[in-house]
């Protein structure tokens, strides 16, 4: 087996790091798409886009706090970031199909 160049302190210092990029920037960036597109879904509904877009806000804190703990609850950081991931490309499909033609 290699050696690593890292020592044991140094790799546990890199997987905070990255768990806390991922549970800040990552968790913001997947919420934001959740927001859109539950905003998207909601209006076609039949809901006013004012209120789907007030909805959707108001459940972004909600899922901003449970991405963020997923994050943080994952066993490794490549984990964490692969969830992270899954969880934004059927977002972003919903955004790209649903989004109004301009």
């Amino acid at each position: 087996m290699p050696k690593s160049i890292f020592s044991a302190a140094a790799r546990q210092r890199w997987s905070v790091a990255s768990r806390s990029i991922a549970g800040s920037l990552g968790a913001y960036g997947v919420a934001s798409l959740a927001t859109a597109a539950l905003s998207l879904v909601l209006a076609r509904l039949g809901m006013t886009r004012s209120e789907a877009v007030t909805a959707a806000t108001l459940a972004s804190f909600i899922i901003f706090a449970a991405i963020a703990m997923a994050v943080f609850h994952a066993s490794t950081p490549a984990r964490a970031w692969r969830g992270l991931i899954i969880a934004a490309l059927p977002l972003a499909l919903i955004i790209w199909l649903l989004i109004p033609a301009a």
